[in-house]
């Protein structure tokens, strides 16, 4: 149950306690019932653990708590209510009044007609609760104590919001190896042979399939790789525009199989392409939908599947069936030590080995089920009693699951405390490997209730903690940084405790099919198609509009006309969440005031011109507006600033400009990204004055800033003094010749828009001062620093400044992005640690500059540097140590890099160089493995790279030295003019060590590779791999060393003679 009533109560019971100490039911005129519901619900809160325990194996008792449930949903709805006008009341006394009521509900107690109307309702609740509780006593339920868990236990295990993927033993790197030689094997059975992967649920199909997906060979082997999960239910449309994965508004009309398929048969024309099929149950999407569509890939194309039914792969025709085993008891205790504690500290654990033994022997080799205990191991206490506890748990051998959910993960899921119960089911209101935002599902947390602030912490920072606790208990897989999914046997847990209460809505049929007494109250709609139907929509409106007890509707990539958005938005009144983004609707109508208790609403990406002023005037509760990416949207409603409650408005990459007078009256707000000032100011617009009285901003953007009349203006948006301030971003609107009198207005606004202390990442785009506001050019003194926890610096249009701050003293910068610096001629040693010195400001964190300049900066780039010409960084300046990737793109008249580069940035394994005209060489990189040039029109030398494994070399003519590259393993030549083979290939590159070659050339380079008696063939001969295209990859040549095989289309697309062309063992006869 997505609302675990043992949370809900407590947090019921918290809001009664008020109200009986306000004698709120005398103002109602129900004496006593107040103090009879907090009596009843703290005699239920009691049983609440036993019957949700008994709930699985007993209808009787789950239909009980299910009354419970909506007693509660009904409740809650009273009481916001009461909020919603309480906070009419309190408006309008406070307009009036400066004296505030101590209990903000009491104020609206005192109208008679409302307060008859509230009194009568709590009497109603009453009398259900009585009925409820009496209903108990048949079931014999035992009394337990509260559940006081904390969020994450101190001795959890640390946790990183992305994690690895996890492998024991070596096996499966062996298992790799050998998948990845058969995939990328010549073989003449045919253009698109598939391959599987079979295996239980749980067992590490998807895991070894990532491995070969993201293998160097198979990443360039293939011209085009796609991963598509295909799931039990899967939806045609859908996964062939997955497949198409292109522009999206190019696909995003289609809603048909007929309407897509030519699409993706034609983006897919010619192409090498290697396409994983992950988990799939049936072999119609092979059979019925793709075989056909995909055979004008190129030859050597190759589909794998995962999936648990061999039986589908005999379907499929699979020319090769790996079979996943289950992990043996060995390795099944490496992975529980894994995942319970961090690397080299097995040893703390290994007393309890006897206990973690019967446990994995439990989870019977299933890789999902030991991480599963693990997260309930990383909570615990590192004793025996501890992990008897878990062993002992009555959770293995609960009956009535479902097979495949039952034992450890069930133990997973009952271990959670219930606020992160209720945040694990609501999970399962998204459709299969569907790719989850921690922005957005914190926020929907949020929204629906399941967090409360505790002590000096936002809501925000708890929901996040939430988050990662469910990562660091496994019951969530990261999937990017700040992105999770839910593995499919998880989400079948989570859908099965949420029954029918929560609905993934992919076909017309699938709304509206529960026939038990639950209630529904949360739906996904999502790419709905019917073909032959004239409006899919209407259908589902049709159903979903007598669902009147809906909390959460979202509403994607689908359209929805303003007469169905008008009827949902009159029958729909108790949605907390509303989620219409990247749906095709234009606007919204007036009745949207009727959500008066909705807390989310996100339109972006649709073609919404206008809100209506209801927004403000009604939805007095709204705390996140989302407004993304809605280019039609040029204005806000004035009542906007209404909304008392609003946590975060995002309006970035839309067209609004200006916000109307009273923006600071929305004291709550943590995010507001991004407020574009007017320049106009008559026409009843805010200033950034008013961003003085937002305090607990966290997340802040502002646009336009040319638009600031002055600094005093600037200066009293107070910047300085927002101490939980992490992420600001200040714009200028590009200007090409701006006046001198702009340029010093800008400086000194730039000036009093001062960050805190706090700030974590800062991006400044078009500025166009002289100099640098001062509190960037003194990043530090000689005992201070200014940004101590300032992470990302971007850097974009700083055109007429001629040198950098010392950014080098921040201590714990890590990406530095500089972009369109036109003025910078030469970056001096002041870029690393400044020329000057100042007194200390006062309590700031200290700085010692003996030590390295950006001690952790591990990305650095340079883009776009016009007029750079000298990078000085002497040999005694130390500096960059945990610098790993480098980036210089259109530095021009950039001569060389600099000598202490070489020496001291020895982390640096990856550099990217492109479009530097005056570059000449590149050398002496001693911890470089990866190097990229690219249209480098006079680099000469590439030498003295000892540990380079892989280089890139596009269009760079003048290219004749390479040499003492010991370690090369792969190489790549782009140069559609190259008519021979650089010498450097014969002379520099030692290629019996030379793995892989790869090139891009013109026909006529092509013709003498296929030649047996060419210089080119003798230059290759001893690679192992090399693989030739054209410019329009339709011609190929590929010869592989050992086993021989040469293959070439050539022969099919010229008349050339293949007389002299070597034999092959394999495929076309050359």
């Amino acid at each position: 149950m997505a609302m675990i009533l043992d949370a809900f109560v407590y947090k019921f019971a918290q809001l009664l306690v008020e109200l009986a100490k306000e004698e709120v039911d005398m103002l109602l005129g129900v004496p006593g019932e107040i103090k009879k519901l907090q009596n009843k619900l703290r005699k239920i809160s009691k049983v609440l653990a036993d019957a949700e325990r008994k709930r699985i194996n007993d209808e009787a008792i789950n239909d009980w708590l299910k009354e419970l449930k909506d007693f509660m949903y009904d409740a809650d709805d009273i009481l916001d209510l009461c909020r919603i006008e309480a906070d009419k009341c309190s408006e309008v006394s406070s307009s009036t009044s400066s004296v505030c009521s101590p209990f903000p509900l009491l104020s609206c107690f005192r109208k008679p007609l409302l307060s008859h109307e509230i009194g009568s309702k709590i009497r109603e609740l009453n009398l259900k609760l009585e009925q409820i509780s009496r209903g108990r006593s048949e079931f014999n339920l035992q009394n337990s104590s509260p559940d006081k868990q904390k969020v994450t236990s101190q001795n959890s295990r640390k946790t990183s919001p992305v994690g690895e993927i996890d492998i024991v033993g070596s096996e499966i790197e062996e298992h790799t190896q050998s998948l990845v030689d058969l995939l990328i094997k010549d073989d003449t059975r045919g253009n698109n042979l598939v391959f599987a992967i079979v295996g239980a649920g749980g067992i590490g199909k998807t895991t070894l399939a990532k491995r070969i997906y993201n293998d160097q060979r198979i990443q360039e082997e293939f011209s085009k790789k796609r991963w598509v999960c295909v799931s039990q239910e899967f939806d045609e449309v859908k996964l062939l525009k997955d497949i198409l994965d292109g522009d999206k508004n190019d696909c995003a009309g289609d809603q048909s199989k007929s309407s897509l398929e030519p699409k993706v048969e034609t983006s897919l024309w010619g192409k090498k392409l290697f396409l994983v099929l992950d988990d799939v149950w049936t072999a119609k999407v092979w059979c019925d939908l793709l075989c056909n569509t995909l055979k004008s890939c190129a030859a050597g194309s190759r589909i794998l599947v995962t999936t648990r039914n061999e039986q589908i792969t005999k379907q499929m025709r699979a020319v090769n069936t790996h079979q996943v085993h289950k992990l043996s008891l060995k390795d099944s205790w490496l992975l529980l030590c894994k995942k319970v504690v961090l690397i080299g500290e097995e040893g703390e654990i290994q007393h309890l080995k006897d206990i973690g033994m019967e446990m994995v022997k439990k989870c019977d080799g299933l890789p999902l089920a030991i991480k599963a205990v693990a997260g309930v191991l990383c909570t615990k206490e590192r004793t025996r009693r501890a992990w008897s506890g878990v062993l002992e748990s009555t959770a293995w051998s609960t009956s009535g699951l479902p097979e495949e959910v039952k034992g450890a993960l069930y133990l997973s899921y009952k271990d959670l405390p219930s606020y992160l119960k209720q945040c694990f089911i609501y999970c399962s209101l998204f459709p299969e490997n569907h790719q989850i935002w921690m922005d957005t599902i914190t926020k929907l947390w949020i929204a629906e209730g399941f967090v409360k602030a505790e002590g000096s912490s936002t809501m925000e920072e708890i929901a996040e903690d939430y988050y990662k606790e469910l990562i660091m208990r496994n019951l969530l897989q990261p999937h990017a940084p700040y992105i999770c999914q839910m593995h499919d046997l998880l989400q079948s847990l989570a859908r099965y405790l949420a029954r029918d209460e929560s609905s993934v809505v992919c076909k017309v049929d699938e709304v509206g099919s529960s026939n038990g007494p639950m209630k529904l109250r949360r739906v996904f709609v999502s790419n709905v198609h019917e073909v032959g139907t004239s409006g899919p929509t209407t259908a589902i409106t049709d159903v979903l509009v007598k669902k009147d007890t809906l909390r959460t509707l979202m509403w994607n990539m689908m359209p929805m006309s303003e007469t169905q958005m008008d009827v949902i938005f009159h029958k729909l009144s108790r949605l907390r969440v509303l989620d219409m983004s990247h749906s095709r609707i234009r606007s919204l109508p007036d009745s949207l005031g009727n959500l008066i208790h909705l807390r989310y609403l996100n339109i972006s990406f649709t073609q919404i011109s206008m809100i209506p002023e209801t927004i403000g005037n009604v939805i007095r509760n709204l705390q996140f507006l989302e407004i993304q990416g809605c280019q039609h949207l040029s204005r806000l409603p004035n009542c906007i600033v209404k909304l008392h409650n609003l946590r975060s408005l995002r309006l970035n990459f839309t067209k609004v400009v200006g916000m109307p007078v009273g923006l600071g009256r929305l004291q709550d707000l943590h995010t507001l990204w991004e407020l574009n000032l007017p320049s106009n100011r008559a026409e009843g617009w805010c200033t950034i004055e008013e961003l003085r009285s937002l305090s607990c901003l966290t997340d802040l953007s502002i646009g336009r800033l040319e638009c600031v009349s002055s600094s005093s203006e600037a200066r009293a948006a107070e910047l300085r003094n927002k101490s939980k301030l992490s992420s600001l971003e200040l714009h200028c609107t590009p200007v090409l010749h701006p006046s001198e009198e702009k340029m010093k207005r800008i400086e000194e606004v730039f000036e009093e828009l001062h960050p805190p202390p706090s700030l974590e990442q800062l991006q400044i785009d078009n500025y166009f001062g002289r100099e640098f506001p001062k509190w960037m050019a003194e990043t530090s003194s000689s005992s201070s620093i200014l940004f101590p926890n300032l992470r990302q610096l971007v850097l974009n249009g700083y055109r007429y400044c001629e040198r950098f701050p010392p950014w080098g003293l921040l201590p714990n910068l890590q990406y530095l992005f500089i972009r369109h610096a036109d003025s910078v001629m030469d970056v001096g040693p002041e870029f690393l640690v400044g020329t000057s010195s100042t007194s200390s400001d006062g309590g700031r964190a200290a700085v010692d500059t003996s030590k390295y300049a950006f001690p952790r900066l591990e990305t650095l780039m340079f883009r776009h540097m016009s007029n750079w010409q000298e990078w000085h960084w002497e040999k005694g300046t130390e500096a960059m140590p945990c610098l790993k990737d480098l980036y210089l793109d259109n530095c021009p008249k950039l001569m060389s890099l600099p000598e202490g580069l070489l020496l001291h940035a020895t982390s640096l394994t990856k550099l990217e160089i492109s479009f530097a005209d005056s570059l000449t060489t590149i050398e002496n990189l001693l911890s470089l493995k990866e190097l990229h040039v690219k249209y480098n029109p006079n680099l000469e030398k590439i030498s003295n790279l000892p540990a380079l494994t892989t280089l890139a070399v596009n269009n760079c003519p003048k290219l004749k030295v390479v040499e003492n590259l010991r370690y090369l393993k792969r190489m790549k030549l782009i140069d559609y003019a190259m008519k021979s083979l650089p010498s450097y290939l014969l002379k520099g590159v030692h290629t019996p060590h030379l793995e892989e070659l790869e090139i891009w050339c013109s026909m006529e380079l092509i013709r003498n590779i296929c030649e047996s008696d060419s210089r080119e063939w003798q230059i290759i001969q001893g690679i192992q791999q090399v693989h030739v295209y054209s410019q329009d990859e339709l011609v190929h040549a590929l010869y592989n060393k050992s086993p021989f095989s040469f293959t070439t289309n050539l022969n099919t697309t010229t008349t050339t003679s293949s007389s002299k062309m070597p034999s092959s063992s394999s495929g076309t006869a050359l």
